[in-house]
């Protein structure tokens, strides 16, 4: 529910953005609330390399790393970023120390209360987002955490996600594909989330295969057929969860696996193979001349543009092919090329939006639940995307639900968000002397490396009326952050 005085303040702040966008109209407010908004969402000109690379690699570029480029290069720092490993990360791993489920085993967490189980994950991944100086693996992350979306809402996945995050996508979240893949086949969480200890040889459940050929490695476009779908299936039965004293994990079941011959986008699988028919099936789909160019198109959909350009996604799929799937060789196909360098902006989901404010803002919060929501109001409340193709990746999926952005440009600069605090004091020795316009300039180097345009500042400051200075910082981070400017990176 938002007050009297957060309505009247977030209308004036309304006014401004459309005057920093140069939208004259005031009516334009109203159209907003409808998912009007299109008209409205345009960046400023791309600004320096440096900063449209960290925009990418980061979930915001913060001085400290704009300074490391600055000193070593940026292929340098991407390579530095290349071995989280390497890279000491002590703060962050403090700040999440305390959400002790992160580190349990199966049948331990799966004793754990439901809801402390999820939340902690979803904190955890917000801190890590912010705090971590590991950017690009947490980038990373989230990429595959999409890629093998599993939904924590659907039965044993509150628990078992979470061990899904540790083992499967944060171990190999900058390493080899393959190893990823292989590591989801057995993941108890996928197998629960897409249905597969449910499929059994006299009643094969199809849906894991489906997904593992749609989404996970192939594409919807590869040649397969529902034949196909049936038969992969049909070589996972028993590939389930074990439910006795090792509950939570992988168990080949062999008296529910179907012994049966079969074949696979081509190639026959001989009877009785066990278990090694789902391995004849993770090989087959390793050698298919579809994955290298599926997954570098997805990748370069998430670093460049929306609708990429089919030479770079060329490029990016030979060097995961060359490579036999290092993650990090079809990055660097992507990162060196000129398509990269000279992207158009990307518009920022949701925890982009959020986890960039605090690292740009240097602010300090526990990632609580207070944050979360407004991530879930946003449209991104974390691993709760129910379907298997994870959150949507173009603009068009977010453009539409601004109102929920702008409240949280509210909260965050009226301390509002229960367990973050923004750090006044270092703020305000970049906002100037004191008026409007000069916290408007500081702060918008800081977030958007860009001196807004003179016109639309002062076309700003009108519409806002008198500001006290007491809240002089506060109306520029509310400002700058609901601004349409500010939703691009």
């Amino acid at each position: 529910m938002i007050t009297r005085r957060q309505f009247l303040f977030m209308s004036a702040i309304a006014a401004g953005t459309l005057a920093l966008s140069a939208c004259a109209p005031a009516r334009e407010i109203v159209k907003l609330s409808r998912g009007e908004s299109d008209a409205l969402l345009h960046p400023l000109p791309v600004a320096d390399v440096t900063w449209r690379a960290l925009s990418r690699l980061t979930f915001g570029p913060r001085a400290d790393e704009i300074a490391r480029v600055g000193e070593i290069g940026l292929d340098a720092w991407i390579e530095e970023q290349f071995a989280p490993e390497r890279i000491d990360d002590l703060d962050c791993e403090l700040r999440t120390r305390g959400l002790d489920t992160l580190w349990m085993d199966p049948d331990l967490i799966l004793n754990v209360r439901q809801d402390a189980v999820k939340l902690e994950l979803q904190q955890a991944t917000l801190l890590r987002a912010v705090y971590s100086r590991r950017q690009l693996n947490e980038v990373m992350v989230e990429f595959w955490s999409d890629h093998f979306n599993i939904a924590q809402d659907k039965l044993d996945c509150a628990w078992l996600k979470t061990v899904d995050d540790r083992a499967v996508i944060r171990q190999h979240a900058l390493g080899n594909f393959f190893d990823l893949l292989w590591a989801s086949m057995h993941s108890p969480a996928m197998l629960h989330y897409l249905d597969n200890h449910e499929n059994f040889a006299h009643s094969p459940n199809e849906n894991y295969a489906r997904e593992l050929l749609e989404l996970h490695s192939l594409g919807v476009d590869a040649g397969y057929s529902q034949r196909d779908v049936r038969e992969t299936a049909r070589c996972l039965t028993g590939w389930t969860v074990n439910q006795g004293w090792t509950r939570g994990r992988f168990q080949f079941d062999s008296s529910q696996h179907d012994e049966t011959t079969k074949t696979v986008l081509g190639v026959s699988i001989p009877a009785n193979g066990g278990e090694g028919d789902g391995e004849r099936v993770f090989e087959i789909i390793r050698a298919h001349p579809a994955l290298p160019r599926f997954i570098a198109l997805k990748l370069a959909r998430r670093f460049v543009a929306d609708e990429p350009p089919p030479a770079l996604v060329d490029s990016a799929a030979r060097a995961f092919r060359d490579s036999q799937g290092d993650i990090k060789s079809a990055l660097r196909a992507i990162f060196a090329a000129p398509e990269f360098h000279n992207a158009p902006p990307k518009y920022k989901r949701p925890l982009h939006l959020v986890a960039g404010a605090l690292r740009q803002l240097g602010v300090e919060s526990n990632g609580g639940a207070a944050l979360l929501a407004h991530l879930v109001r946003m449209g991104q409340p974390l691993f709760q995307w129910a379907m298997p193709d994870g959150f949507p990746d173009r603009a068009t999926a977010w453009q539409n639900n601004l109102l929920p952005r702008w409240q949280f440009a509210l909260a965050l600069a009226s301390d509002e968000i229960k367990g973050t605090r923004v750090n006044w004091e270092s703020l305000l020795s970049i906002s100037g002397d004191g008026s409007l316009r000069a916290a408007l300039d500081g702060l918008g180097l800081v977030l958007l490396d860009a001196e807004l345009p003179r016109d639309r500042i002062d076309a700003a400051v009108a519409r806002l009326g008198s500001v006290s200075p007491d809240h002089v910082v506060q109306t520029a981070i509310a400002l700058l952050i609901a601004s349409p400017q500010y939703q691009w990176r």
